[in-house]
């Protein structure tokens, strides 16, 4: 293959390049066959906008499902990302991961590919070659893992994905000519900003990015040139010039598309801010303004950092990951040197070298990291995290962009194309390979959280998960560790308190549970599962008006949760209040129509209270609900031998063995039936059955007990 020298770097062939981009973007590909992950719960699985709710729904909700408008909502709106999930489940019918994450890689090496076309815009005649260099540390960056192995980064990846194109249309604005083109361009640029804050509400920077284009790019002028407005009658023309012409209908226009979406986008959360937990931003809850802004600062470097070096990575890095600076502190010294080399940055290529090709690229590339960084920043408003590796999606791009103008300059002045080759092969490689092991954490919870351990030790966020997942699989005491090490963290970490709470009286130490949840609620007077949850300790401890009261505030807080209606018909049958019970179970099933337990509650309940006939009424509904539930089958068939409907009742019986043929009161029961049915040989296999099961199961033994004496009483008669 011919390599044409350009600069001392080898130019690559377009179709060349573009495969080599393609493969490069794969390096995420071993996340394909992944779980749903952290935020994936919230965002897709619990997400009603994904799976039910109607669609116009959809765009009354914030990113998570909850109404803009709600006190706890977190004021992200980006229903076209919801739209694509609720796509994959239109489809299947299903929520299959599989599926997700291709969707993801996809969009990736697509997002990939508009980057190099992007890059090419960028780049002078001369320095078009630059953009495989660039392109290529973009599709292999470490950084973008979350974004393309965690699903809910999709919303990163669209956004820049319909920035790229509001740039190309821009791009055709300024240099077709036709009028009716340049409206539908003008049209088209607008129609991408639009989905690209739909998609995330980074997209309003795309009008930044479009306007830095057309400024330092098309037009090649900068910050010095505004200075000599009013010396220079040839500048001053230049300014006047873009009044008279397009140029300023495309600000214009932009600029009030911009106001409106923002007006909208305002107007749809009550334009009232996000409200977020100290837990959430520590270093926003400074009362000291300077000592906030030193905060702002080191966060602004770290993700930098991440940018520069990205082998610690984590999927959280709220609490105490990144320790507060409330005095003088050794990290101020990298932060002075952060700001000096990117004010040095600023002056060279914005304001003293107006001319020079190479600052031209850096102006612009430090316009590509910067201004999609601003929503993150904290500076219009406060943001809910610390750091994101998935906001650093589009910025990266600018990054990616400044390395390759710097590898080009050093192999003009300083190193020798090989050395410099050489250099960029072995960070790609590395890139490749940070990037291929951080997907491979994020193809599950376990690895994912785990890996945090390292990184952050001290987020007591990233114990809490651990401790969670343990408790799903059923690692009790790892999780109890986990928990307790969250709390020695931050004491008022109300979640983890929840759920230890939770453990703790699953493992009936009521006495500790208590306190943990009485607490929870203290620090979180709206924590409706706390409430329940104290609720449920409460009635344990016999302490049954208390426990009511947990339930009614949990209520008041949580309208619609069925499980908290279901604990209180539990709490109502205690206290022998049975119409009660039956009522609060009825609400369980009328806000969840497959609340099982609550279904067979009713039906027990009913049959207890001798209304047989309506026990079996609902048992029928139930069995339509639940065709393969054993434990319905098994209590309408316990109704149908009470009314002597034999027949019907052994289908039944018969029914709930084959879906569960290890059960022995399945068996037993069965027995019984046959007892009272005089169909004594069956009714002996049936008890036989069931101690072959259960050897100590009382009822089956009592019951063939008294069937043998039965039988031998029998015989006798019958010999005699």
């Amino acid at each position: 293959m011919n390599l044409k020298l350009n600069y001392n770097l080898p130019a690559v062939p377009e179709s060349f390049a573009l495969l080599l981009i393609f493969i490069a973007s794969l390096c995420c590909i071993n996340s394909y066959d992944g779980s749903f992950a952290f935020d994936d719960s919230p965002a897709i699985i619990n997400n009603p906008d994904v799976t039910s709710r109607p669609l116009s729904r959809l765009f009354e909700n914030d990113f998570w499902g909850n109404k803009l408008t709600h006190k706890q909502s977190h004021r992200s709106y980006r229903p076209f990302t919801i739209l694509t999930f609720r796509f994959h489940h239109w489809i299947r019918g299903q929520l299959n991961p599989v599926d997700f994450h291709i969707a993801n890689l996809v969009l990736h090496t697509l997002a990939c590919l508009l980057t190099y076309f992007v890059y090419k815009k960028l780049l002078s005649k001369d320095d078009q070659y630059l953009a495989f260099y660039s392109t290529t540390l973009f599709a292999v960056h470490p950084v973008h893992c979350e974004a393309v192995s965690g699903i809910v980064g999709r919303a990163d990846i669209l956004c820049t994905i319909f920035v790229w194109l509001s740039i190309f249309f821009y791009d055709r604005c300024i240099h077709l000519q036709n009028k009716y083109t340049f409206a539908g361009n003008l049209i088209g640029c607008t129609l991408c900003i639009t989905a690209a804050m739909l998609c995330k509400e980074t997209g309003i920077t795309a009008i930044g990015l479009c306007f830095c284009y057309e400024f330092i790019i098309v037009h090649k002028k900068n910050i010095y040139n505004l200075s000599r407005i009013f010396k220079h009658q040839s500048c001053w023309d230049f300014y006047v010039n873009i009044i008279k012409t397009r140029a300023f209908i495309r600000f214009f226009i932009l600029s009030i598309a911009g106001i409106i979406l923002l007006a909208i986008r305002f107007g749809l959360m009550g334009f009232s801010a996000p409200t977020f937990q100290s837990i959430d931003n520590p270093a926003s809850f400074i009362n000291n303004f300077f000592l906030r802004c030193i905060n702002y600062q080191y966060i602004y470097l770290l993700n930098m950092w991440l940018l520069i070096c990205p082998h610690w990575l984590s999927f959280d890095w709220s609490m105490g990951c990144v320790p507060l600076i409330n005095d003088w502190d050794i990290r101020i010294i990298p932060i002075i040197l952060f700001w000096l080399v990117l004010i040095m940055m600023i002056v060279q290529s914005l304001i003293l070298k107006p001319k020079s090709r190479e600052m031209r690229h850096v102006a612009i590339g430090l316009c590509l990291m910067i201004i999609p960084f601003l929503p993150a920043s904290n500076i219009f408003f406060t943001v809910g995290f610390v750091l994101a590796e998935r906001t650093l999606y589009l910025p990266s791009a600018g990054y990616c962009f400044i390395i390759s103008v710097g590898l080009k300059k050093l192999s003009h002045r300083f190193l020798t194309s090989r050395i410099i080759l050489i250099m960029y092969i072995l960070l790609i490689i590395f890139w490749f390979s940070r990037s291929w092991m951080r997907s491979e954490q994020w193809r599950n919870e376990i690895s994912l959280f785990h890996s945090a351990l390292s990184v952050c030790p001290r987020n007591a966020k990233v114990h809490y998960n651990v401790a969670k997942i343990a408790s799903d699989l059923g690692n009790i005491t790892m999780a109890e560790s986990e928990y307790r090490k969250a709390l020695r963290l931050n004491p008022d970490y109300a979640q983890a308190m929840n759920n230890l709470g939770n453990l703790l009286k699953d493992q009936e130490q009521y006495q500790e549970a208590k306190i943990l949840l009485t607490r929870a609620v203290e620090l979180q007077t709206d924590f409706a599962a706390a409430w329940m949850n104290l609720g449920i300790v409460l009635a344990a401890l016999k302490e049954y008006d208390k426990s009511e009261e947990c339930y009614r505030t949990s209520l008041f807080h949580r309208k619609n949760c069925p499980d908290c209606y279901y604990n209180l018909g539990l709490l109502f049958m205690e206290r022998k209040e049975y119409s009660k019970a039956l009522d609060a179970w009825d609400q369980a099933i009328q806000r969840d129509t497959l609340h099982r337990r609550a279904w067979t509650n009713t039906i027990r309940l009913l049959d207890d209270l001798g209304m047989a006939e309506k026990a079996l009424d609902k048992g029928k509904i139930a069995m339509g609900l639940f065709q393969n539930d054993p434990t319905i089958h098994l209590n309408v068939a316990n109704i149908l031998g009470k009314l002597e409907r034999f027949s019907e009742a052994e289908v039944e019986f018969q029914h709930a063995a084959a879906l569960d043929n290890t059960n022995p009161t399945i068996y037993t029961n069965l027995g019984v039936l046959y007892h009272r049915w005089n169909k004594l040989a069956q009714a002996k296999e049936m008890y036989i059955k069931a101690l072959k099961i259960n050897p100590n199961a009382q009822s089956a033994k009592k019951n063939l007990k008294k069937l043998m004496k039965l039988l031998r009483k029998s015989n006798y008669i019958h010999d005699k």
